[in-house]
């Protein structure tokens, strides 16, 4: 077969081509660092890519809606374990006036007492993070709990909860149903009343007989409460500490499918660009042709 010039040439223009087209790919992932820029470069790469972000977006959905709920979480624990410091004492003097020594103006003290931690406690059964109350349901810009001037409680929240739905379907509770914690089989604040007005009128044989079993009834049921929801509270630090390591990992896996070798392209580009000038300079002394020799 004889080789012209034609044909020189043209296997010149395709072989440029080809390094050209080399070089502007190397360009490419250098402005880009990624070493898939379109899906038919590497179809497969491009379906585990796929794969691993759309993994990565629901790590980082569910962290985030931790991290968003954590602070309520927390707060809510706190304030039920400060719940049960106060049934706590308040059960210490229950059980000190219940004494028969115990005189009238004792007992007139510790009332005192009692109305101090009756207040706190509505304080507590009224916390709040920012200006969102824990305890009343979804109704979070409500106050849950209010005092009439007779002592008496009554709950404005709702029995809905806020929660967070993670990308599995699990469902983690922000807020809470203050009835259920405060008012549920055992209303805490009409026994603080019941045994303040036992303590102002001197009835050693009420605070003994029922009012002590009804606070112990009233802390077992904030106990409960508090163990559940302490659990989820560690539960969710735990789920944000192994979040955080999947998205890492995740990430880790995902840079050699999707990123490009930035050390490896510059090699390349620059290899090609040498090659580019050896063919430029090769071709020119080859085909040394003029317009009309090359159309010939």
């Amino acid at each position: 077969m004889r080789i012209t010039p034609m044909i020189l040439a043209r296997h010149a223009v395709n072989f440029i081509n080809r390094n050209a087209e080399t070089i502007n790919k190397s360009l490419e992932r250098l402005g880009t660092g990624r070493r898939i820029n379109r899906p038919y470069e590497d179809p497969p790469g491009t379906v585990l890519a796929m794969r691993l972000q759309s993994d990565i977006a629901a790590v980082e959905g569910d962290y985030r809606r931790l991290e968003q709920a954590l602070p309520y979480i927390q707060a809510a624990d706190t304030a039920l374990q400060q719940a049960m410091s106060v049934l706590q004492k308040a059960r210490e003097l229950i059980l000190q006036a219940s004494n028969d020594a115990v005189t009238h103006d004792q007992r007139t003290a510790i009332a005192n007492e009692m109305v101090g931690l009756r207040d706190e406690l509505l304080q507590i059964a009224n916390s709040r993070v920012g200006d969102r109350y824990l305890f009343s349901g979804s109704a979070i810009l409500t106050k849950p709990f209010l005092m009439d001037n007779a002592g008496n409680v009554t709950y404005y929240g709702d029995s809905d909860q806020l929660t967070a739905v993670m990308s599995n379907g699990e469902k983690i509770a922000i807020t809470l149903d203050g009835r259920r914690i405060f008012q549920d089989v055992e209303d805490v604040f009409a026994v603080f009343k019941d045994a303040i007005s036992a303590l102002q009128s001197d009835d050693a044989n009420s605070l003994r007989n029922d009012i002590l079993a009804r606070l112990d009834n009233a802390l077992t049921q904030i106990v409960r409460m508090s163990a559940v929801y302490g659990a989820q509270a560690n539960r969710s630090e735990r789920t944000m500490d192994t979040l955080s390591t999947q998205e890492t990992s995740l990430r880790v896996a995902l840079s050699p499918v999707l990123d490009a070798d930035i050390s490896e392209e510059v090699t390349t580009y620059q290899l090609r660009q040498v090659t580019m000038q050896a063919t430029l300079f090769a071709t020119s002394r080859i085909l040394p042709l003029s317009l009309v020799d090359f159309m010939a």
